[in-house]
Order: structure tokens, then sequence, then C-alpha cells
């Protein structure tokens, strides 16, 4: 018997969301392609160099469960956020549809899949749902959830490897910025990098400061290359945002 075309099944997972590809000729014989969405954490810095088109590539201690990624995995972004407090004349109980700003610049309109789900993402716990004077701080990236998402990250390589064996060409790929000429020293101001490369280092020495975990201890990483789509995960996947 001839299968019509590809099919795809959603296996849902506390956490996680896994597609199953199915593609076969005969149905005893067929192959089982997956794929797996997880989110993943950047900084306010990092998230404007994706958004900038300055970033592709990024490592992970080998100890991250990233580093079970594999080709073809997607990444939605967490980063830090709020409901807008000028939100106030949206999220009717039947649309669902209003706003979510970004600490690291910007808004964008997403959908809900509920209120309650609003609600819990508007007010902290024990805090009065008063619409009309939204809180103003912004919430950590940690607890952005993945229907408030805007960035999705297609993976395209992993490679498991010593933080060291980074290249230049690599270092710029991880976003790393220009200083007047030379290159950003992420941990000490007013002294510039004179390479991405030395740039680089600095960017991960601010970000891990634990003994083992330094660029001088040249531990075992994860470094994934991704194609960045602007759109929540769900959406561009034609799914069902989820909570």
């Amino acid at each position: 018997m001839i299968t019509p075309g590809p099919a795809h099944v959603a296996v849902p997972l506390v956490g996680t969301t896994i597609w199953l590809v199915i593609k076969s000729a005969v149905v005893s014989q067929f192959v089982v392609s997956i794929m797996v969405d997880r989110p993943i954490i950047f900084s306010g810095a990092m998230v404007r160099a994706l958004l900038d088109g300055r970033k592709t590539q990024t490592r992970r201690l080998v100890t991250s469960p990233l580093r079970r990624c594999e080709v073809g995995d997607r990444l939605y972004v967490r980063e830090s956020w709020r409901v807008s407090p000028e939100a106030c004349e949206g999220w009717h109980l039947e649309e669902l549809r209003g706003w979510i700003d970004y600490q690291a610049g910007g808004s964008t309109e997403v959908v809900a899949p509920s209120f309650d789900a609003v609600c819990r993402a508007a007010f902290l716990k024990g805090e009065d749902h008063d619409w009309d004077f939204l809180p103003s701080r912004y919430r950590p990236c940690i607890h952005l959830p993945r229907w408030a998402s805007r960035l999705t990250l297609n993976v395209a390589e992993v490679r498991i490897e010593p933080l060291r064996a980074i290249s230049g060409k690599d270092a710029i790929a991880e976003g790393v910025e220009r200083d007047h000429g030379d290159w950003k020293n992420y941990c000490t101001d007013g002294l510039a990098c004179l390479s991405a490369h030395e740039s680089y280092a600095t960017l991960w020495n601010a970000l891990h400061a634990t003994e083992s975990e330094r660029w001088q201890d040249n531990p075992s990483v994860v470094a994934l290359t991704f194609a960045v789509e602007r759109g929540n995960i769900d959406g561009l996947s034609g799914g069902v945002a989820r909570g």
C-alpha cells in the first residue's frame, strides 16, 4: 500500500513538543525523523544581535539540556519581558490578543492560549488584577511563556567541541560587537579587544565565572548554528499557542 505523503504526528511532552515526520513508500518500511522544540535563554545584548542578524551561533556548556539538540530542532527564545502596561484595552476574553514588551527593545502582538494565562503573565501571585494599572516592571526571561516568544531558531548544525576551538569567524557569528574599529570587551569597560576571538572570550567569562567553566578552563561545549525567524514558534508552524 502506497502512502499519500508525509504524515506529521504531534506527541505532547511536559516542557517539550516533538514532531514525528513519517515518510514511507510502503507502510511496513518507514523512516521516523524526530524534531524537538526547546526553550533557549538569551541576554538582552544577544537578543539584539539576533534581531540585527549578527548572531547565528551560540555555545552552551555540554552539561546543558541543549546538548541533546539535533539538526532540524527548533528553539524558541526566552528574553526579559512584560505584558505591556498600555495593553489595558486588549486581551479581551474572546480574542485573547494583546501586546508583549521586551526589555531588549520592541513589542509584539501575540495570541494567548487562555485569559488565565494572560493573568499569570501580567500579575505576580498575590497581586491585584488591576488592568487600569498594569505593573511596569520587566519579568525574568526564564518565566517567558512559549506563546509570548517572538523569535524562533532553526538548528542547522550541532557540534561538541572544546570552547577554545572557536574560530574568529565563529566568534563573529556569535554576535560580538564592534567598538570604534576594535571589538567590544564584555568584562572591562573602556578596554577594547583587538579581535573578535578575544572579544568572545570576554563575553564568555562575563557569563561564566565558575571555576571549570571559564574561558581559561576550556570546557566542552555544544556549538549550535541556526537560522533566525521572527515570529512565534507556534504561529510559524501553523500550530496552536500553548502555555
